[in-house]
């Protein structure tokens, strides 16, 4: 899930920045708007909720995992996605 939730963050991004290739013109607003609801949000919805889904199972199992180097792995590859919303809405907040 982890990889998925990185993976999934990383496709959305580069497809945000060569939407041109798939018809979105980039300063029409009403392709932005469209776009960003039909494929950007939902993209990175899902990996913010991959990636919480991973954080939590680790806690909750990290007694139980012996391996620290995978915990601290997951929680590494999950960090982008959660980075990315919690970078977001504090700008939202701040602006």
């Amino acid at each position: 899930m982890a990889i998925f939730s990185l993976v999934l963050l990383l496709l959305a991004l580069l497809v945000n920045e060569f939407r041109h290739l798939f018809g979105y013109r980039k300063g029409y607003a009403g392709h932005n708007f469209s776009f960003n609801f039909s494929f950007f949000l939902p993209i990175t919805v899902i990996a913010f909720g991959l990636g919480l889904a991973v954080i939590v199972r680790t806690i909750k199992n990290w007694k139980s995992w012996t391996n620290l180097k995978t915990k601290w792995l997951l929680i590494g590859l999950v960090f982008p996605a959660i980075g990315f919303w919690i970078f977001n809405v504090f700008r939202l907040i701040l602006i």
